[in-house]
Order: C-alpha cells, then structure tokens, then sequence
C-alpha cells in the first residue's frame, strides 16, 4: 500500500540515488552521504521531539510502497533559525521630478529576510513524477502541519529551482551572482548543497538590483521554474500558496507563501475516531488519513465511510496506519468518489 513515513537510517541509499537523479538546483539533496546521513539522524531526532513549540527542527518523509521508496519531501519548522533567509523581494520603485512632469515606476528587486522564522515546505523529489503521486507526498507533510499545528509557523514559504537551460546555466545568475562569485551556476549551486546560501547573500549587492537594467534573458525567468518541480509547484498552487512576491536570490526561481490557516489540506482537514471494519456501512469515499502520531507518523489515501461521526477504514488500513479502533485519525475528504 502507498504510504508516507518518516525517513529511516535504512533509507540513506534511496536519499543518494535520488540526489543523483535531482540533477542542479534541488540543494535539499546534496550528493554527499555525510550530509545526507546527518539530514536523516537530525530528522529523527526531530520526529522523537517533545516539540511543544516551533524550533530548528526539520521533519523528512519518505514516500513508499510495499516497502520500495519512491520518493522524498521534508518540512523546515523555522527557516532561517540558524541562518538568515534571504530572498529578493519585488518592489516598484518610483522616480519623480514634477518640474519635469516625470513619473517613473521602476521594478526593482530587495534582498531581504522577510521570510526568517516562517515554516519552510522543502525537498519534494519523486524520480518518476506522477501527478497523483507528488500530490500525495506533497498532501501528506501538509497533513503532519495539521496534525501537530504547535510545531510550525503561520507563515508558510517553499522555494523552487529556477529555469536552467539543457547546459544547466542559468541566465539569472549569470546576469548577477556571477558577477561577483566568478564562478558557474553549476559550482554555485555545489557550494550551496553542501554548505548553505548564506555566502551567497553575504556577497551580492544589498542595493536594489533594477529589473530594465538586467538583461532580457534574466528577466524573462524571474519567478520561472525548473521543469523538474512543475509538479511539486502546481500542487502547492492547488493548496492556495501564491507567487507574487519574493524570489530566489540564487536563480531567480518561485518562492511560494500562504499563511497556515488558509492551505486548503490543513484548513479542511478534520479528526475522526476510527472504526475498523472489512465492510463499510455506506458506499466509501477517498479520504486522505494520517494517524496523527510523531515518530510513528503514517498517511495513507483510501477508501473509507465517515459514518455518525466515526471514520470506518479496513483492517489493512488500520495496520499501515498502526491504529486501533476509537484512535483519532486525521483526515480529509477528497474530492472524487471511490
């Protein structure tokens, strides 16, 4: 059965084979198995937390069926704790002279760490991306947000690879942070998996960059994707982030944001106690369910009956779901019949 679940030290041979598939850009997976490695370990310590407040925790989730690992996405509960957060921020400067009855507005990018402490959704990676698929992954982490609200922000923020072309350059840092690290996105970007982003932010302009004065290429992917994340990115769209205002320092890429209450997973999400049943007292529906726990965290998607309050699932479910009858789950309707 498909499942989401914490990640496992057992799973560090599928973290590597995916940091080799995630090619540039995708900094969340470094091909390094030390770092790979103290990712798992300080996840798991986070999960095995008695967090009863947002800290530097981070939380990995492996997607898995019938125990294959298929893909992989974490949570940040606080970006920037350890280190600043930077971002550019678009902002519309205006240029005046009412002598010369001039009147210019000018699209400028800030640097800024407006999004430090904000709950960072982070690393969403499936090798072989279905949309059903990434939506799931991407779903169940919002669903561990809904289920432990104490451990994470109300701001909510989720960076994506900007555009690269098939020579993996990017126009965007070609046309600025190149011009003050001499160095390729490529090695950049090796930089950044392995140690942080932070250099690159001690480095560039805290000035604002104007946007007419870049060139075309570089403007033309501001807020642009890798086409690797167009999944990831859409599902988050679907959940109400919006992309208007910030972008990556790094490769000018998509920064997403929402405020917790609003994403639609966590906003209709609800808890139910269970009833475990072979036979289910009404025709079913798809429910997305988690069980709520920490270390133990599972979600599965699957038929179920909400019944008199009381969500009936199949004893299967139960096991995968490692419930017993009358625990609470947390769960979500979805939206086609099963």
């Amino acid at each position: 059965m498909l499942q989401v679940r914490p990640v496992r030290v057992s799973d560090l041979p599928a973290l590597e084979c995916f940091a080799e598939q995630s090619g540039v850009g995708m900094t969340s997976l470094p091909s390094d198995r030390e770092r790979l490695f103290g990712r798992i370990r300080r996840s798991m310590a986070s999960f095995a937390s008695d967090a009863g407040r947002q800290g530097d925790e981070i939380y990995v989730f492996m997607l898995e069926d019938e125990g294959e690992a298929l893909g992989t996405a974490a949570i940040v509960a606080s970006a920037g704790l350890n280190e600043p957060f930077y971002n550019y921020r678009n902002e519309t400067l205006v240029h005046a002279s009412p002598s010369l009855q001039v009147n210019n507005r000018i699209h400028a990018l800030n640097m800024c760490h407006d999004l430090t402490g904000a709950t960072q959704l982070d690393g969403c990676f499936v090798p072989s991306p279905v949309a059903a698929t990434v939506n799931f992954l991407s779903r169940a982490r919002l669903l561990f947000i809904a289920c432990q609200p104490e451990r994470f922000a109300p701001q909510m923020v989720a960076e994506f690879p900007g555009w690269c072309d098939e020579q993996d350059q990017s126009p965007f840092w070609e046309a600025i942070g190149r011009r003050f690290f001499k160095m390729s996105y490529v090695e950049a970007e090796h930089l950044i998996s392995t140690k942080s982003k932070t250099f690159v932010a001690e480095l560039m302009p805290t000035y604002p960059v104007y946007v007419p004065l870049l060139p075309g290429a570089a403007q033309q992917v501001m807020g642009q994707i890798h086409p690797q994340s167009e999944l990831p990115f859409a599902a988050l769209l679907h959940e109400g982030f919006e992309a208007e205002r910030y972008i990556d320092i790094f490769d000018g890429g998509a920064v997403l944001t929402a405020d917790a209450r609003n994403v639609a997973t966590i906003a209709g999400s609800r808890r139910w106690p269970v009833v475990i049943s072979a036979s289910m007292p009404t025709n079913p529906h798809v429910w997305l369910v988690a069980n709520g726990k920490s270390v133990d965290f599972r979600v599965v998607q699957t038929p179920a009956c909400l019944w008199h309050g009381q969500l009936w699932i199949t004893p299967e479910v139960a096991e995968t779901l490692l419930v017993s009858t009358s625990d609470l789950v947390c769960a979500i309707r979805e939206e086609v019949a099963a």
